[in-house]
C-alpha cells in the first residue's frame, strides 16, 4: 500500500514483511511514525521516492526484499537520503541497518559530517575509531562510546529521545538510488571497528579534531525540535554540504556572555551619578560572583550534562545486557532440560543394551555348553565304537594287536577328563591276552602291547 499523495501506483506484488523475532517486547516498539508525520520528511528523499502506508502493527525488526526500514531520527536532525560519504561508509564498514543505530550515533556522525565540511578536517572511520568505541545496546542496537579516560569528542549528543525505537518508515528498495544493496535484516554478528589502524597523517587529523573549540564540536541543532522538522530548517545533503543553523533566540554561547558583560560596564560608565543600591553583607569575607566567575559556567553546566547523560546511557546498555543475558539463562535452562532429558533417554538405552549383552552372554554360554556336551558325546561315542572294534580284534588269534594306537586313545579320553574310560583300555588289552592265552596254551598268538 502507498501514501494517499504519492504519484507513484504499485503495479508489482510487494513481498510481505516478515519479523526476525529479535524485538522482545513487540508492544512497546510498535510503529508510531504516521503518514503525516512522513509528510513532514518527504522534502529529504528524491522526489520519486515511494513510502509504504502506515501500519500500527509494523515492528523495527520487520524485513523484506521489497521495503527497507529508516528511524526517522536522522531526518529529523537535519539528514538527507542518500546520506553523505562518511555517514554511509559507517554503515558499510559495520555492516548494521540504519534501525539499529541509537539516536547518539546519527547526532556524531552529522557532527563529524558538519566538521569536515566547515573545518576542512578529512575524517575517515580510522579516525572514528580512534575517537569511540562500538557497543551494543541490548537487542542488537548500537551506541557509539568514548574511549576510557578521554573526554567526550563530541558533545551534546548524549539527549535521551522519547519513543525513537517506535518513530520508523518503510520505503520501497527500487524506488532509491542503489536501494536494492541495503541491508535486509538486522546484523546480529560482533560488530566492531576497533581494528582500523591510524597513520601518522590520521593522528594528526585526530589531533586538530580535539584542538577544535568545544562550541565547534557540539552537536548543533538544526531543527526546531527532535520530534518534527521546522519548514525553515536546512538539511545534510548527500554532497556533504550542511547548512549553518539560526541560533535561537533564547540561546547564546560564552562569547556573547562576554560581550553582555562589556555593554554593562559601559552604561555603568556613561552614568556616572546613577549608583546601584549594595547588597546586604551576608557572612565574612564572601564575595558575590562577577561575571568573570560566571564566563564558564554554561559550558561545566553543560558538560555536567553531558556526563549524567552519558551514565543514563550507560545504565540502559547495562539493562540490555541484562536482558540479553536472561535470555541466554532461559535458552540456556531450557538446554539444560533438554540436556537432562537426553542423558535420561541414553541412560534408558544404555541400560537396555546391558541387560540384552548379559542375556546374549548368558545364551551364548549355553549354546558353548550344548556343543561341548555334543562333542563329548560324539567323541565317547567314537571310543566306545573303537574299543568294541578293539576287543573284537583282541579275540581274533591271528590279528597284529602292535598296530593300536593306545596312547592316541588314551590321550583323547583325557581331554574328555573320563579317567574311568581312559582305564578300560589296558585293562580290556590284558583281559583278552590272557582269554587267548588260555585257549591256546603254548601258542604264538598272545597278545603285545
Amino acid at each position: 500500500m502507498l501514501l494517499r499523495n504519492s504519484p507513484h501506483k504499485d503495479h508489482r506484488k510487494s513481498s510481505p514483511l516478515k519479523g526476525q523475532g529479535i524485538i522482545k517486547d513487540s508492544p512497546t516498539e510498535r510503529c508510531c511514525y504516521t503518514d503525516a508525520l512522513i509528510d513532514r520528511i518527504r522534502h529529504c528523499f528524491p522526489a520519486d521516492t515511494v513510502f509504504k502506508s502506515f501500519s500500527s502493527t509494523a515492528l523495527s525488526d520487520f524485513i523484506s526484499d521489497t521495503w527497507v526500514i529508516f528511524p526517522a531520527t536522522p531526518f529529523t536532525i537535519g539528514y538527507s537520503y542518500p546520506f553523505p560519504a562518511f555517514t554511509q561508509s559507517f554503515f558499510s564498514l559495520t555492516g548494521i541497518s540504519y534501525i539499529q543505530a541509537v539516536p547518539m550515533i546519527w547526532r556524531v556522525l552529522y557532527t563529524f559530517e558538519r566538521i569536515i565540511e566547515q573545518e576542512g578536517i578529512d575524517l575517515g572511520m580510522a579516525e572514528l575509531a580512534k575517537l569511540y568505541d562500538l557497543t551494543t545496546f541490548g537487542s542488537h542496537r548500537y551506541l557509539l562510546k568514548r574511549k576510557a579516560r578521554e573526554d567526550h569528542p563530541v558533545l551534546k549528543v548524549t539527549k535521551n529521545d522519547t519513543n525513537w525505537k517506535r518513530r520508523f518508515f518503510f520505503v520501497r528498495r527500487d524506488s532509491l538510488p542503489d536501494g536494492n544493496d541495503l541491508p535486509k535484516e538486522w546484523a546480529t554478528h560482533a560488530v566492531s571497528i576497533a581494528h582500523l589502524k591510524l597513520t601518522p597523517a590520521a593522528r594528526e587529523r585526530v589531533l586538530a579534531f580535539k584542538k577544535l573549540d568545544p562550541e565547534i564540536r557540539s552537536f548543533q541543532v538544526t531543527v526546531q525540535d527532535s520530534q518534527e522538522v521546522s519548514s525553515a530548517s536546512a538539511t545534510m545533503s548527500s554532497a556533504g554540504k550542511p547548512a549553518k543553523s539560526a541560533k535561537s533566540a533564547s540561546k547564546f554561547g560564552i562569547d556573547e556572555l562576554a560581550n553582555v558583560k562589556s555593554s554593562r560596564k559601559k552604561a555603568s560608565v556613561a552614568s556616572p551619578s546613577a549608583s546601584a543600591p549594595k547588597a546586604p553583607v551576608r557572612g565574612k569575607g564572601k564575595k558575590r560572583k562577577t561575571s568573570e566567575d560566571l564566563q564558564g559556567f554554561p559550558l561545566i553546566r553543560q558538560q555536567f550534562l553531558d556526563y549524567v547523560n552519558e551514565k543514563l546511557a550507560e545504565i540502559e546498555t547495562y539493562l540490555g545486557h541484562v536482558e540479553d543475558q536472561e535470555s541466554q539463562i532461559a535458552d540456556l535452562q531450557q538446554m539444560g532440560v533438554l540436556k537432562d532429558l537426553k542423558i535420561a533417554d541414553l541412560e534408558k538405552e544404555l541400560r537396555a543394551t546391558k541387560d540384552e549383552a548379559a542375556q546374549r552372554l548368558i545364551d551364548m554360554d549355553g549354546e558353548k555348553q550344548e556343543i561341548i556336551q555334543d562333542a563329548k558325546v560324539s567323541a565317547a561315542t567314537a571310543m566306545y565304537k573303537i574299543q568294541l572294534q578293539m576287543a573284537a580284534e583282541a579275540q581274533d588269534p591271528a590279528f597284529d594287536k602292535s598296530s593300536w594306537d593306545v596312547e592316541g586313545w588314551k590321550a583323547r579320553l583325557a581331554e574328555l577328563e573320563d579317567e574311568d574310560e581312559a582305564e578300560e583300555i589296558p585293562m580290556l588289552e590284558g583281559g583278552d591276552a590272557d582269554k587267548d592265552q588260555g585257549g591256546e596254551a603254548g601258542g604264538d598268538g598272545a597278545a603285545k602291547v
